[in-house]
């Protein structure tokens, strides 16, 4: 089941000033969001449950 992502202006502005900076891992940034659109349980995205009263 493919999943859509669903990017807010805010956080869009924010990748772009990140990747600015760090223009050495783009690619595996890019690869990490195609991974989560395809599988957001994948093993390596390293995602897990909140467990804190907050």
């Amino acid at each position: 089941m493919p999943y859509q992502l669903v990017f807010t202006n805010d956080y869009a502005c924010r990748a772009l000033c990140f990747l600015k900076h760090r223009p050495h891992i783009k690619s595996q940034y890019g690869k990490t969001l195609s991974l989560l659109e395809v599988n957001p349980h994948h093993p390596s995205l390293r995602l897990h449950a909140l467990s804190s009263k907050l």
